[in-house]
């Protein structure tokens, strides 16, 4: 039965290692990070008389049993290494990037500008810069965890030169900026069912107003002149309730997202 489990553990090595490739990196693990999750799943294959191996009872494909346990075997590390960590709520109910955008910046101590240099590289990334900065401005503001450095790498870290002023602008910007995310939000969640999927088409998912009408079979000429109409709208009420005008123009016009980074992103 051992020598058997061996000859099952060795012809599937190779899948074995993609699938453990696939998850670091669908998790945006670091190559060294990801080369020990790899060495780990190894061993943990191999315990106790492949005893992994053996539990696999042939009711869905090696692929399928496998990638379970893998999975399983990452999350248990994450646990491990930084306790149990919760999305919180508007994460939730903002959807899979919105969890994975949180994690990145809480869990991870990432920055939110390193969040987005991460999640939009690549060939295809599966995130756009207008995106990850209209799910930001939703999210709830988190401490992010501590992250553990040696000596070595805390004296390679880049210092913040920016003033104590500087840091006092960004923060300020990112208050009122919050504040009008949340204004809009609330004016759209008050509209026509059609338009509210349009606007929030266009607002959290970044997506083009062809893409839009394409998608609900709409004419994309006047699916172009109603967004307008909406936006005029929304301007006009979000004025009237206080918000600055400077700060609703940032947040409605969507097209510049689509053309450079945002200043924000640039900036933290």
């Amino acid at each position: 039965m051992a020598e058997k489990a061996e000859e099952l553990f060795l012809t599937s090595l190779g899948l074995i290692d993609r699938i453990a490739a696939f998850i670091c990196r669908r998790n945006h693990l670091n190559a060294a990070d990801a080369e020990d999750f790899v060495a780990q799943v190894r061993l943990k294959m191999i315990e106790n008389d492949y005893a992994v191996l053996r539990k696999f009872e042939h009711r869905s494909s090696m692929q399928t049993y496998l990638t379970t346990v893998i999975q399983r075997l990452f999350l248990e590390q994450r646990v491990q290494l930084w306790g149990k960590w919760r999305p919180s709520a508007e994460a939730r109910r903002l959807g899979d990037k919105a969890i994975t955008l949180e994690r990145l910046m809480t869990r991870d101590g990432y920055s939110f500008r390193e969040a987005v240099q991460l999640l939009t590289t690549g060939e295809r990334p599966e995130y756009s810069v207008g995106e990850l900065e209209a799910i930001y401005f939703r999210l709830p503001v988190r401490t992010p965890r501590p992250v553990l450095v040696s000596d070595a790498e805390s004296a390679e870290a880049v210092p913040d030169n920016r003033s104590p002023d500087e840091g006092l602008l960004i923060d300020d910007r990112e208050n009122a900026m919050r504040a009008a995310a949340k204004a809009l939000d609330d004016a759209i969640g008050r509209m026509d069912p059609e338009d509210q999927i349009i606007l929030r088409m266009r607002f959290w998912s970044d997506r083009r107003v062809g893409d839009i009408a394409q998608a609900l079979g709409l004419d994309a000429k006047k699916t172009y002149k109603r967004l307008d109409r909406m936006l005029a709208g929304l301007r006009t009420e979000l004025v009237r309730a206080g918000i600055d005008g400077r700060d609703v123009d940032a947040m409605i016009a969507r097209g510049k997202f689509e053309t450079r980074h945002s200043q924000l992103a640039g900036a933290r």
